[in-house]
């Protein structure tokens, strides 16, 4: 057996493990709300910050062992790491087994020309390994020899499976399309946090005295012009609106700025950022799910945005959550079209979408009902002249039952080429599409209610999630049960 070299990555790494501890925080602050609490009310000024100190404290600490105790060892068919401070943790993970290997080049990395190699194996209760600080050379070169190992044993394995050459940077690339500056604006017009930016900043405010005792006495004592003019107050929230806008458009631009998306034998490819560069990818046979999104803001400009879902081992999807999704975030309509022809996904010009039963609008419109009368009395008492709660009331009435039948009328799915695909929206549009064989699930259920009407639910349950097709009626329901599940179990697609 070859003697192992073991490594520690540099001591520039630090960073990267006070990063993580920070992200691990953030992740399970609902764990520390108890602790959040008692520092909101207790009168003790000095608590936050011993409080904040010993959390710094322990964030250096804990990034300093853990540097310390990493340990990685390369070969010519495996990695191997050794991580933990006081429980200690080996891991070889052979290149034959790798299903993914990205590289992410963190703002703190990119002045010294190193880099972050994220790989994972195959399988769903596969293993992440994260070796950071690596030189760039040397990580592409060890991403290049995984992927190619990986595609010679797919390939010798797996007949139907087209996994590509062995020497990745030999591959043709069968699509390469650059994102404008111009275009990454109209995603972070499109997608903008906002309401996020305006949530993170207004409840610890709220929670706090800063505004009342020391914001807004400064404002009095500084800025007397304030209490002049409604129209300059309106101006100035309007300002300060306009202000976050802008701020989150610049966080759209940080992350996807110089988006480069590539297809080169069933592996597609992202690469941005501006602080930060970041690549990502997936193989075709790992796709659980597409969703095609298009708000009112997209609507307006012309533009969609995608998002694909692949299959990721437990330990990176607990890592990454959302983030570890494949996203474009701004297409035109052709590049929705040509995105779509890559995937394989049904012509949607074309796809005969089902609408379900009228009967779905029972239930909400019984709601509406009740909501509309209700604000119409609390009107004809409260406000003068009494006939105009009865005029809003209806109103609420008109616009509550017309957004209920829009959502119905705008709701269909169809199984169709092998995709379940499920759409839904009013002012925007939001289109699922699911590889019906890749379902783990069907299951069809019927409430007292439904069992009534003589109709039923069908749940379908992928790696992506379940969806719902409500109220079809019940004979039908049971005949897609047992059709959808005979078309999986003739299906010998690769899985993952």
């Amino acid at each position: 057996m070859t003697e192992l070299t073991w490594q520690r990555t540099s001591l520039l790494t630090l960073g990267f493990f006070v990063a993580k501890e920070i992200r691990q925080f953030v992740r399970n602050i609902t764990n520390f709300i108890p602790v959040l609490a008692v520092i909101f009310v207790t009168d003790n000024d000095w608590l936050p910050y011993a409080v904040g100190g010993g959390y710094l404290v322990f964030i250096v600490i804990s990034a300093i062992l853990n540097h310390h105790f990493f340990l990685y060892a390369l070969t010519d068919d495996a990695v191997h790491l050794r991580t933990g401070v006081f429980g200690k943790k080996s891991l070889t993970l052979k290149y034959e087994r790798i299903q993914q290997a990205e590289l992410d080049q963190t703002w703190y990395f990119r002045p010294f020309n190193l880099t972050i190699l994220r790989v994972d194996s195959a399988g769903s209760a596969g293993k992440e390994v994260e070796i950071p600080g690596l030189p760039i050379a040397l990580a592409q070169d060890l991403r290049q020899r995984m992927l190619a190992q990986a595609a010679n044993t797919n390939h010798s394995t797996d007949s139907e499976s087209n996994t590509g050459s062995v020497d990745e940077s030999a591959q043709h690339i069968d699509l390469q399309r650059n994102y404008s500056l111009r275009e990454i604006v109209r995603a972070g017009i499109m997608d903008n946090k906002i309401f996020v930016l305006l949530a993170v900043l207004i409840y610890p405010l709220s929670q706090t005295d800063v505004l009342e005792e020391q914001l807004v006495p400064w404002l009095e004592a500084n800025v007397k012009f304030i209490e002049q003019s409604l129209w300059l107050n309106v101006g100035l929230v309007v300002t300060a609106l306009v202000v976050l806008f802008t701020f989150a458009i610049g966080v759209t631009i940080a992350s996807y700025y110089n988006l480069q998306f590539t297809i080169a034998n069933q592996r597609y490819q992202a690469r941005s950022g501006l602080l930060s560069i970041r690549t990502v990818s997936f193989r075709y046979h790992k796709l659980q799910r597409v969703r095609i999104k298009q708000n009112l803001r997209a609507r307006l400009l012309g533009r969609f945005s995608a998002r694909v879902s692949q299959l990721q081992p437990s330990a990176h999807a607990q890592q990454q959550g959302s983030a570890g999704a494949f996203v474009l975030p701004v297409l035109t309509q052709a590049g929705v079209d040509e995105l779509c022809h890559w995937l394989q996904l049904p012509d949607r010009s074309t796809v005969p979408w089902q609408r379900i039963s009228s009967i779905a609008l029972l239930n909400p419109s019984f709601w509406v009902a009740l909501v509309a009368p209700a604000v119409a009395v609390v009107g004809y008492f409260k406000w003068q002249p009494p006939l105009l709660g009865l005029v809003i009331g209806a109103l609420v009435w008109v616009l509550l039952q017309a957004y209920t039948v829009a959502r119905w009328q705008n709701y269909g799915y169809v199984m169709t080429e092998g995709w379940l695909g499920i759409k839904r929206g009013v002012f925007g549009r939001i289109e699922s599409w699911y590889p019906l064989y890749k379902t783990q699930q069907i299951d069809v259920y019927q409430s007292p209610w439904l069992r009534l009407l003589g109709y039923a639910d069908v749940i379908v349950y992928t790696a992506a999630g379940a969806q719902v097709i409500k109220y079809q009626p019940a004979e039908i329901a049971f005949n897609l049960q047992r059709e959808w599940t005979a078309t999986i179990a003739n299906n010998r697609q690769r899985w993952m």
